[in-house]
């Protein structure tokens, strides 16, 4: 049905009326003409509109509401031409709906652009800059007015005039004129409504101009029969739309052909008619009305016949047609005062209809004359509500709450528009007033912010049960800048989902895949909806995607910590340094110097010079591996094809860019095989079951030279749609200069970019033969296995670094050992491989530490070609193994009694149950090797030690004593030993006659030797650094030298052979701590067989008649087989740094206590040192008294005994001056001054000496003492003041050894 208010049909210059209620309500009560059209005359203007659509009824509107001029006195009067289907109660439901449709053209997707509502703090800005957010509600209540009709209820629709219009070529037009319309027999509407009939008729004849029908002729006929001033003739130009019709400002009035027939109907017709049908009214009430005798015969029971009842229904018809058409004439006063006198006639129990529609009517009279209104329409509304006329208590609310906004009573506002959506309404309507509530509560001096957004959320929803999806978008996207990440499951499904679907709809396919993810993320859906959702979300992508590829998928989710990359040059383990430690001293050594060196006022700024990451280097056709970890967070099931890496590849010579963001077909995979792409990606397929995480390792293969930029996963979802899911790894935030630090800026994660070189060798390596299992201090032979995996190039400068480098040792022998300088630096292997060799390395690796190890082998190497873009390349490799404990050593040393230059030594061997193997030890032999002293055996004099006493059982032990003598060298002079190259003394003692002695100075038993001191002195170094003292000293030794002393035990005689030896010894000066030489260190080898601790190790080599020399590298490599049984083993247990004299008292790294100090090698192999915290004076002196043990002397010839004796003075230190004062004590004196004693001798002669001894000087003072008597004395007597290079500290200290003489009586 063609509507007569088509929004087509109002021009943009008449939108002001909308904004305005009165021009709406005027529009609305406005005179009805009704039009009757012949189809001739319907079927021509269909055939003349058929680009604007419009019918007859619509050129007439349009010409009314275009003219400006009025026909009298009224304001903007304008006429309403409607047709019979106009006054069908369907017809109103079609009205509302295209009323719908005129608004959709001022819709937008949001209210505000770029700016959202989050918090309440935004509404206040939100208005400034959004004043009128829905500029369309206006024109919809305008044009809800103006359809909204009751014809029951009111007479504004009754015709109040009729224009029959017949064409000039229909047969016979003046038959067919009457027939249009009877005034005796009107149509039925006219009869079911009550509406007066007898209405001026106008009638129209339409002559097309090209028509040869005499229209003169016809018109003349009409004006015969019908009269001259009700027939008109109408001619229309064919060829011209709307017939010629169209008012067009520009023209005359009356160059219109419509102009003579609405002058007349304007001025004449409805005017007439209106004042006769005003007096008619009037008289009908009058007379009908009732007078006081006849009401007071209803109530005494007077029956009313039949005619006095139709009369008294139609007075109250007439009185409300009198009221409406004194409103039509906007006689404001005369219509209010016929409602009130109407509304006495009805009441609101009985009809609640009549009683709504009067007081609206009422209300809208006092609004049109500025009067209190509100009481009015609330009965108004609530009588509607109550008769089931929803649409008509819609129009109501709509007067009612434009009056409460202009009294900015917002609340109120907002009860009643959400009240009237609440009811059984059309969803448009619906919609509207809930969308009008929101921004109302937003509007409220203190906004509800959140029950606002509610209210628009459920606007969206009747937006969208009336098919208006891009409202229903807008106040959706609205809502969510509110509810987003507020942790509201049930409100945000519901936004996600409807906004998943409206911004399909609406063509936003990446938000609809953006809400999608964010659906899904929180995983609190049930089965069935997650089902849903994920069948929705395919159809939607499959309907969309260009070439079935959609971009960004919403599953499965990426754990972006997990991210790990493998390649074969740059570390792998993310969570672990090591590798990085080691890598970065390799560049260091390969001179590639990664961060400047601050001097100077750059410190300050030492922020700014921080190195920036920086993309790796990869190698073209070696693979780049990527390990990550996907979820399925759902409750369903997913199954993805061909999962693989996706990538953009940028040509380092032509600058294109290439990437696999496309499906991976058969074709594209055909393509990738045969080389047509800069890269090649392996694919898998793989099911994730509900919640099920999976781990993934993918590869991708570059194959030319440019950077590639790995960017996460492409995939197929459930075999319909292709996307891809996107790493997103952490960043690094950037905190150096005050814009960073006032921002929020980060630094480029380049993990998963790549610069892809030219062709280099590659290198892989592995460890061969290497022991499970180690004992502390055993030693095996193991291999590393190097080989060139290129078929075209060569490498060279091959370099190793370990992650423990005292446990291994390269080489063999000392040929061709390869040792350390420090144990900081690497191992350089004289080693060049061609293309395709492999190589073996042999190695030595030595149970140090008990616990266990994971080694990690380095390997550094260089291309012979040369790579100006990689330099060098690394290999890794590495190996786990235990140390398991063995033997424990103690040592423990004191000055000689016997001598001033000897010293005891003794050495405790202990094999613990607690923290032991529970392997039986052999002890075979002891060496010791220092630079001034040796050892000799004092625990046997004549033959080996028992093997009782070198076998040792579970919680067995032993102890071993030996004299600690200086060598031929330490008695030089001090000058003369500077000039001279420094040598080692090696003793070595063997506890089996029959077997070989082990060459303590051989590979690979003196470089372990050499690490473990390096890594004590490493140890110690830290302390220091840390602020604490080193628990004992350590010598340093730079002997390029050593001699050799081989103490062999078969006969009483000890036969040592000195030679001077040439060795290879990392021990650089740099690593002397001090110039003292009170250092010595022990080797114990030992055997042990786990299984049979009976069983001897009997070497190859071994002899039975006098002891030869041997390695033990050669004894481990000629071990036999034992058959499957255990294999016999061997070690070596060192005590490293043995310190045996005092030091100076201010040096703290080698300051030692003088007495007794001990050191201790405990079962996890590590160096413990014992000092007494109460020595604290520490002074490199020793002193000795020299006298007969025995005296004979006769004491009645001479009754004093006088005994010369010497007190031998020596100073230990190679650096320092000690200036002593000796005293002799008194008799009365004493050592202890709670002892009340006196000494029975006495001294004599000279009894004080001063003097000074320089370094490592001697000197023998003559003393005398005096004996009374017979008899066994201690004279230890004596005290020595002592000061070290003339300092103002100085120390008395006495003797404390027994030195005792036993004089007798000779008579």
């Amino acid at each position: 049905m063609n509507n007569s208010f088509n929004s087509g049909n109002v021009p943009k210059e008449n939108t002001a009326i909308y904004k305005d209620l009165r021009l709406s309500i005027q529009s609305w009560v406005a005179p009805s003409v009704l039009v009757i059209t012949s189809p001739t005359v319907t079927k021509l203007f269909q055939k003349m509109s058929t680009t604007t659509g419009n019918s007859f009824t619509d050129i007439l509107n349009q010409y009314v509401n275009d003219k400006r001029e009025s026909y009298y006195e009224l304001n903007e009067l304008k006429l309403n031409f409607i047709t019979l289907q106009h006054l069908e109660p369907a017809s109103f439901t079609q009205s509302i709906t295209d009323t719908s449709t005129s608004v959709d053209a001022m819709a937008t997707d949001e209210y505000c652009s770029n700016f959202k509502i989050r918090t309440k703090q935004d509404v206040p800005y939100f208005h400034k800059v959004c004043q009128d957010p829905t500029p369309w509600f206006e024109k919809y209540r305008h044009h809800y007015l103006k359809s909204c009709h009751s014809p029951e209820l009111e007479t504004f629709s009754h015709p109040i005039a009729v224009m029959l219009i017949v064409s000039s070529e229909d047969s016979n037009p003046i038959g067919l004129l009457v027939k249009m319309f009877d005034s005796a027999k009107p149509p039925a509407i006219f009869q079911q409504y009550n509406a007066d009939a007898n209405i001026p008729k106008i009638y129209i004849l339409v002559h097309p101009e090209n028509s040869e029908v005499e229209s003169e002729r016809r018109l003349s006929e009409m004006k015969n029969t019908f009269g001259a001033t009700n027939s008109y003739l109408l001619r229309i130009s064919p060829k011209e739309d709307d017939g010629g019709l169209t008012y067009e400002p520009s023209t005359a009035n009356n160059s219109n052909p419509l102009y003579t027939i609405v002058s007349d109907l304007t001025m004449k017709h409805i005017p007439n008619f209106i004042e006769k049908s005003i007096l008619e009214l009037n008289d009908t009430i009058v007379a009908n009305k009732k007078s006081f005798f006849s009401k007071m015969k209803l109530r005494i029971g007077y029956k009313k016949n039949e005619d006095e009842a139709t009369s008294a229904v139609s007075v109250e018809s007439c009185q409300r047609r009198l009221s409406d058409l004194y409103f039509l004439l906007q006689d404001y006063e005369n219509a209010l005062s016929n409602y009130k006198t109407l509304l006495k006639e009805f009441s609101a129990e009985k009809t609640p209809n009549h009683y709504a529609a009067t007081y609206e009517m009422i209300g809208i009279c006092n609004f049109m004359l500025n009067k209190e209104t509100e009481s009015q329409f609330e009965t108004a509304i609530n009588n509607y509500t109550r008769s089931g006329l929803n649409a008509a208590s819609v129009r109501a609310a709509m007067i009612q709450g434009e009056i409460l906004k202009r009294k900015s009573s917002y609340k109120l506002l907002a009860d009643l528009y959400k009240s009237i959506a609440e009811r059984e309404i059309d969803p448009f309507c619906a919609a509207v007033l809930l969308e009008q509530a929101g921004f109302c509560l937003l509007q409220y001096p203190a906004p509800s912010f959140r029950k606002a957004c509610m209210r628009l959320v459920l606007a969206g929803d009747k937006y969208a049960e009336a098919s208006k999806r891009k409202h229903a978008l807008r106040c959706y996207g609205f809502s969510y800048g509110v509810y987003e990440g507020r942790d509201w499951n049930y409100i945000d499904d519901h936004l996600h989902l409807a906004l998943v679907r409206y911004s399909f709809f609406q063509g936003h396919t990446s938000d609809s895949i953006l809400f999608v993810n964010k659906l899904l993320e929180k995983n609190c859906q049930s089965f069935q909806s997650q089902n849903s959702i994920i069948r929705e979300f395919l159809f939607i992508s499959k309907s969309t995607a260009k070439d079935n590829y959609i971009g960004e998928l919403p599953l499965p989710l990426i754990n972006n910590d997990r991210t790990q990359v493998f390649l074969s040059d740059y570390s792998t383990e993310l969570n672990q340094l090591v590798w990085q430690e080691m890598e970065e001293a390799f560049k260091k050594e390969a001179s590639i110097i990664t961060k400047p060196v601050l001097q100077g006022f750059d410190l300050w700024r030492k922020d700014q010079f921080q190195e920036a990451e920086k993309e790796r280097t990869i190698v073209v056709e070696e693979p780049i591996t990527v390990e990550c970890e996907i979820r399925n967070p759902l409750q369903v099931p997913l199954q993805f094809n061909r999962v693989h890496l996706v990538a953009t590849f940028k040509n380092s010579q032509t600058q294109e860019e290439e990437s696999n963001m496309s499906p991976l077909d058969d074709d594209a995979l055909a393509a990738m095989d045969n080389g047509q792409t800069p890269f090649k990606v392996e694919s898998i397929d793989l099911l994730l079951g509900p919640s099920e995480t999976k781990k993934l390792v993918l590869s991708i293969i570059p194959l030319k030279q440019g950077q590639l930029i790995i960017k996460g996963l492409g995939l197929c979802m459930c075999g319909s749609v292709w996307g891809k899911r996107q790493f997103n790894l952490k960043q690094k935030r950037l905190n150096k200069t005050r814009q960073q630090r006032e921002s929020v800026v980060y630094e480029p994660n380049l993990t998963l970019t790549f610069s892809v070189t030219s062709p280099m060798p590659r290198l892989e390596t592995q460890f061969i033969e290497f022991p499970a299992a180690l004992s502390h201090g055993e030693m095996k032979q193991a291999k590393l296995q190097l080989k060139n995996c290129s078929n075209k190039m060569g490498l060279k400068n091959v370099r190793v670094r370990l992650s423990h480098p005292t446990l291994c040792c390269f080489g063999s022998n000392n040929n061709d050992a390869s040792i350390l300088s420090t144990l900081d630096s690497s191992i350089l292997l004289n080693i060049e491989l061609p293309p395709g060799a492999t190589v073996t390395v042999p190695l030595w690796v030595r149970g140090l530490v008990v616990g266990r190890y994971n080694l990690r082998c380095l390997v550094y190497y260089e291309s012979e070609a040369g790579n100006s873009d990689l330099k060098y390349r690394l290999a890794r490799c590495q190996t786990d193994f235990d140390v398991k404990a063995s033997l424990r050593i103690s040592t423990f040393s004191q000055q000689s009694s016997t001598n001033l230059n000897n010293y005891l030594l003794g050495i405790e061997v202990d094999n613990p149950i607690i923290g032991g193997g529970g392997d039986v030890f052999y002890l075979k032999q002891i060496s010791s090797i220092s630079q001034h002293w040796k050892i000799t055996p004092l625990s046997y004099k004549e033959d080996v030690p028992n093997n009782s006493i070198l076998t040792l059982h579970p919680g067995q032990f032993t102890n071993l004593f030996f004299g600690i003598s200086p060598t031929a060298e330490q008695q030089q002079n001090v000058n003369q030993q500077q000039q001279q190259q420094q040598q080692l003394a090696i003793t070595n003692i063997s506890f089996d006659k029959n077997e070989p002695m082990y060459d303590s100075s051989s590979f690979p038993v003196f470089q372990f030797l050499e690490y473990e001191k390096m890594s004590h002195h490493d140890y110690f170094q830290g302390a220091l650094s840390m602020g604490g003292a080193a628990p004992g000293g350590s010598g340093g030794h730079n002997s390029n030298h050593m001699t050799a002393s081989n103490v062999g035990t078969a006969n009483s005689n000890i036969q040592s052979s000195r030679e001077s030896l040439s060795l290879k010894s990392p021990i650089s000066s740099e690593f002397t701590l001090g110039e003292h030489q009170n250092l010595l260190d022990l080797m114990l080898f030992w055997e042990s067989v786990p299984s049979s601790p009976s069983q001897k190790l009997v070497p190859t080599t071994s002899s039975t008649t006098a002891p030869t020399s041997t390695t033990l590298a050669n004894t481990i490599a000629t071990i036999p087989s034992t058959g499957g049984k255990p294999t016999p083993r061997m070690g070596v247990l060192n005590a490293t740094s043995i310190s045996f004299l005092p030091t100076h008292f201010n040096d703290t790294t080698l300051a030692t206590p003088w007495g007794s100090w001990r050191n201790t090698t405990s079962p996890t192999g590590k160096s413990l040192m014992y000092v007494d915290p109460s020595l604290r004076f520490q002074a490199p002196l020793r002193h000795q008294l020299q006298s007969p043990l025995s005296i004979q002397h006769d004491f009645q010839k001479n009754s004093i005994c006088t005994t010369p004796l010497k007190l031998q003075l020596s100073n230990c230190s190679p650096t320092h001056t000690l200036q002593l004062c000796i005293d002799t004590l008194l008799p009365h004196e004493n050592l202890d001054v709670t002892s009340q004693l006196t000494s029975q001798y006495f001294w004599t002669g000279i009894t004080r000496y001063n003097i000074e001894l320089a370094p490592l000087q001697s000197q023998e003072l003559p003393l005398s003492v005096c004996f009374l008597r017979a008899g066994t004395y201690n004279i230890n007597r004596y005290k020595i003041n002592i000061k070290i290079n003339n300092s103002e500290f100085s120390k008395d200290i006495y003797s404390t050894v027994q030195h005792l003489i036993d004089v007798e009586d000779s008579e």
